[in-house]
């Protein structure tokens, strides 16, 4: 627990993310006693988080800005990444108000909607598709290469195009890989239901770069020949 008094934010962490802390200490220094700065401060950081903490469709919004959406995956991803809970209070003198709790799923699906969001923003007319069910063709287990220009990762998504294809996940998204994976279960039994940004040359499909997912079902056996 990190706490820094008179007129603060409080975080609490569970499990303690002594590394966050460490990280937003510089960023809270000039706050210090500066009550209503800090205030403020409690209000946009809540505002900021709410702003993320639905799924949208694949439309950008108006009121966003691709800062808006490094800051809110900033925030959360320790939360997403580490598992626990991170509790935001504003404490002015003897008074304290809790401003949110943002969990390890929460965290995920913010950091979910931020990308789908920056994307966007990014490239109003980037083709992503959300909800689309895919089948791992060919998989590594290691943790995710984020600068990597390669993978040898491959997958179907029959409702984009017959053939396997590159499936990339940035360093925002890794944790995805390891929700996806991180069990014993065959991967390869399973379809997975994701959000993608799909990559074209020539209008013809080059890769996949994960950016949302809803879970997965086992695959039908299939019947004996």
């Amino acid at each position: 627990m990190s706490v820094v008094k008179p007129g603060s934010i409080d975080i609490n962490l569970v499990p303690d993310l002594v590394s966050t802390v460490a990280m937003a200490g510089p960023l809270l220094a000039p706050l210090i006693d500066k009550v209503e700065l800090i205030e403020k401060f409690g209000k946009h950081l809540k505002s900021l988080i709410d702003l993320f903490a639905k799924k949208r469709e694949a439309t950008a919004a108006d009121n966003l800005s691709i800062k808006d959406c490094d800051d809110a995956t900033n925030i959360v991803k320790p939360i997403a990444s580490h598992g626990g809970s991170q509790t935001f209070n504003v404490i002015n003198g003897p008074v304290t108000v809790q401003l949110l709790t943002v969990t390890a799923q929460e965290a995920s699906s913010i950091i979910e909607t931020a990308a789908l969001e920056k994307t966007l923003l990014q490239n109003p007319k980037a083709e992503v598709l959300q909800r689309v069910p895919m089948v791992w063709k060919r998989l590594e287990r290691d943790s995710v290469k984020s600068e990597a220009k390669t993978t040898p990762d491959r997958a179907l998504i029959e409702e984009i195009d017959e053939k396997p294809h590159a499936v990339f996940f940035t360093d925002e998204m890794s944790h995805l890989k390891k929700q996806m994976i991180g069990d014993e279960e065959n991967p390869y039994q399973a379809i997975y239901f994701v959000d993608v940004v799909v990559s074209r040359s020539s209008g013809k499909v080059v890769s996949y770069r994960v950016i949302g997912y809803y879970g997965k079902e086992e695959l039908e056996p299939l019947p004996p020949a």
